[in-house]
């Protein structure tokens, strides 16, 4: 029997793993998939020898708590390269003038305005605008529709959404684009100043350090199906029948895949209902290899599909590598190479692709979504406060973080915190 189990060898599942074996508690990590790293995922493009993410990346100047962990751990950082050029396709055409028209201007201003607005309110706690309207209980499209924003600037919205809301547009809150776009004092576009760098080696490398720091027995391709609890010992059932014991558990595998695991007995009413409910990120991220763009440009627009992309670095071979985002479903289902080559002809039509390639955090069973984004009406599904330990079972995951939620310092966050309940449960802190 093992102190504890944890499920789970993403970045959160890591930190618990790390803080727990520093008070000599023996762990063992269960990992559904046949590598580590979770949603923080890099690999090389097929092809190449360059390691790219194909999960989450850019970290910002005040999350501490990953950049403590990448000096213990010997993880270099990786500055974004920075806007050189900015395109916007609007109107049915590419523009290198602004976002809108001459006509649409004062529309799109003051639609731009009121974000700021918002966006600031939001920061400071308000849940309500100067004229008493939610701020948190609307959805994006209603959203949309209340500050009245013309054709291109909901092009130009949307496009920001697949980045930071990342989800069904009826269904998920205003409020995802309003906190990202307080980052820099209510501007939207300002949401990418803070994403300043990315690490070397990826999160993938700094899981695989933190794992072997905490001595933790590893096993991989054991998807977890059930949790039993008693009063002595917590019993992991995996694939095959596979069983693992201990006095406790952290559960760190996101908030989605909770669904596909049988708790015995059954998670809590409103614990049972936050799994059931999920959450609504569906983020499509693709990489393309192209000739004849500069690193630096940035592009969004066309209302569908792949709506951001940026060239973000330089191969030795001349070639550029774009980065490009888009939200599956409400009428979209990615349809690989031709959204790309589509994205490519409304943003870069001086590009030739040469090769392509990304994953489907959507289809991947393990993950059921890319980052969290809530459901207008149900935000205690990804609130801290829902996953707070009982009894022998403790919950990690940069979807209902403590702090920084949908970052990777969530996740080191959330990780630290079960660790703690952990402790608190088993008498060790």
């Amino acid at each position: 029997m093992q102190d504890v189990i944890i499920i789970g060898a993403g970045l959160a599942g890591a930190t618990a793993a790390l803080e727990l074996s520093k008070r000599g508690l023996l762990v063992s990590i269960l990992e559904a998939r046949d590598r580590i790293g979770g949603r923080g995922h890099m690999r090389v493009f097929t092809g190449t020898d360059i390691a790219l993410d194909f999960g989450g990346g850019w970290i910002t100047p005040w999350q501490h708590r990953i950049r403590k962990l990448c000096t213990a751990h010997g993880i270099a950082l990786r500055p974004r390269a920075p806007f050189t050029e900015r395109r916007w396709f609007r109107d049915g055409a590419l523009h290198r003038d602004g976002p809108t028209s001459s006509a649409d201007r004062p529309a799109h201003e003051r639609a731009m305005a009121r974000i700021a607005a918002d966006a600031i309110l939001l920061k400071t706690g308000e849940t309500k605008d100067e004229q008493g309207r939610d701020l948190v209980g609307i959805s994006f499209a209603g959203y949309l529709d209340r500050i009245g924003a013309p054709a291109s600037t909901r092009d130009l919205l949307s496009a920001w959404w697949t980045v930071s809301g990342n989800g069904d547009k009826q269904r998920v809150p205003a409020s995802e684009l309003l906190a990202s776009s307080a980052y820099s004092g209510g501007l939207t576009e300002g949401m990418a100043d803070v994403w300043v760098e990315t690490l070397v080696g990826g999160v993938t490398a700094l899981t695989e350090r933190m794992i072997a720091a905490s001595k933790a027995e590893l096993v991989l391709e054991a998807p977890v199906r059930a949790v039993a609890v008693s009063a002595k010992a917590v019993t992991v059932t995996a694939d095959g029948g596979r069983s693992f014991t201990a006095r406790a558990a952290v559960l760190a595998t996101g908030l989605n895949p909770l669904r596909d695991i049988e708790f015995d007995p059954p998670l809590a009413a409103e614990r049972g209902k936050a799994a059931r409910t999920g959450h609504l990120g569906r983020a499509v991220k693709v990489w393309a290899k192209v000739r004849g763009v500069p690193v630096g440009v940035l592009a969004t627009g066309g209302g569908a599909g792949l709506e951001w992309m940026f060239a973000e670095r330089a191969a030795e071979d001349g070639t550029t590598f774009l980065v490009g985002f888009g939200v599956a479903g409400a009428g979209w289902t990615p349809d690989l190479p031709r959204d790309i080559e589509a994205a490519l002809a409304r943003f870069f039509p001086e590009a030739e692709l040469l090769a392509w390639d990304w994953h489907d955090w959507n289809a991947d069973p393990y993950a059921r979504g890319a980052w969290v984004a809530a459901t207008v009406g149900a935000p205690e599904a990804v609130a801290a406060t829902t996953w707070i330990r009982r009894g022998a079972l403790a919950f990690a995951s940069s979807d209902f973080a403590p702090d920084q939620a949908g970052w990777f310092e969530g996740a080191v966050a959330s990780g630290e915190a079960a660790a703690t309940e952990i402790l608190d449960f088993l008498g060790r802190n």
